[in-house]
């Protein structure tokens, strides 16, 4: 595993390749600075690393997170961080997530049934099943800070069938 001074030389590394296509459980992108987190550096930077810090049975566990500043979204295979808080309007959070290049989750147009993220109104964020409201506060959601599992969805596609042949309906 690579270790670094801190998780901003983590995400900023030359090793990053960015532009490349997500794979399906693959990937991180740091919307912050618009940069692909490298594999060997995700662990560090989501806080995943087990310690002895608080063991189970002799077994070393994830301690709980200090990053409260950071929240990760998971939009097609891929988790993306981005600086946003509890006391943000779901609209403050989409429109950092665009600005941080989340739109790099589309497919190509020809192997997509939906028209795919053309701005950040095209986003819904999902907490605990629940949809946010643009005008309102992550709080109302009981989003806590530093949360890592919150969902980026593009809208179209909770409102499109998946086509025929799609193994949705096997």
């Amino acid at each position: 595993m690579v270790q670094t001074k801190s998780k901003r030389d983590a995400v900023a590394s030359d090793t990053a390749g960015g532009g490349g296509g997500i794979s399906l459980g693959k990937g991180a992108w740091d919307c912050d600075r618009n940069v692909e987190i490298p594999p060997e550096a995700e662990a560090e930077v989501f806080e995943e690393i087990a310690t002895m810090d608080l063991p189970f049975e002799g077994i070393p566990t994830i301690p709980p997170r200090r990053d409260m500043d950071h929240m990760a979204f998971f939009c097609e295979g891929c988790r993306y961080r981005v600086t946003a808080y509890p006391d943000w309007t779901a609209a403050k959070v989409k429109q950092a997530l665009w600005d941080g290049g989340i739109q790099r989750s589309n497919k190509p147009a020809s192997k997509r049934n939906t028209p795919g993220l053309q701005r950040w109104e095209d986003l819904t964020l999902m907490y605990a099943c629940q949809r946010m409201d643009n005008d309102k506060q992550l709080r109302e959601y009981h989003v806590p800070p530093g949360c890592g599992c919150l969902i980026a969805i593009e809208t179209a596609k909770l409102f499109t069938k998946p086509p025929p042949d799609s193994a949705y309906w096997n």
